[in-house]
C-alpha cells in the first residue's frame, strides 16, 4: 500500500518577493518521529534505521525552537543547527546525509526546551 505525504510552503520578503508551492510525494512507507529535548540536555540518538538515502524521497526536519542552539547530525555528516527547518526532495537528501541509521539531536539552549519531529518518506 503506498503512502501519500502532501506539502506546502509559502514564504516571502517584505519587498515582495514570494515564493507559494504545494504538492505531493507518493512512495511505499513513512518513518515519523517527535522528541522532546529538555533545556542543555545531552546529544540522543535516534535509529531511525533508513541505511541508504537512494530510497528516501522526502525528508523533513523541524523544531520547535529555531534560533540555532537545536542541531541534528546524520551517520557521516556535519552538524546542521536549525535555524530554520530542513525540506529536501529526491536527491537532494543526498546533500544532508548518505545514510539515516542514525541521527543525532541536541538541544545546546541553556533557557528552553525544544522538540525536534522527523518526517521521513520512503520507496523501496
Amino acid at each position: 500500500m503506498s503512502e501519500t505525504i502532501t506539502w506546502s510552503l509559502t514564504a516571502g520578503g517584505t519587498s515582495g518577493s514570494a515564493i507559494q508551492t504545494k504538492g505531493a510525494s507518493t512512495g511505499d512507507g513513512i518513518v515519523s518521529v517527535s522528541v522532546d529535548l529538555d533545556v542543555g540536555s545531552a546529544a540522543r540518538d535516534l535509529a531511525l534505521q533508513v541505511d541508504t538515502v537512494d530510497n528516501v524521497d522526502f525528508l523533513a526536519i523541524s523544531s520547535d525552537l529555531l534560533d540555532g542552539s537545536v542541531t541534528v547530525k546524520a551517520d557521516g555528516a556535519n552538524a546542521s543547527a536549525l535555524s530554520g527547518p530542513i525540506l529536501l526532495f529526491g536527491d537532494a537528501v543526498k546533500l544532508f546525509a548518505g545514510d539515516l541509521t542514525t541521527l543525532t539531536v541536541h538541544n545546546t539552549s541553556a533557557a528552553k526546551p525544544a522538540k525536534v519531529t522527523v518526517l521521513i518518506g520512503l520507496t523501496v
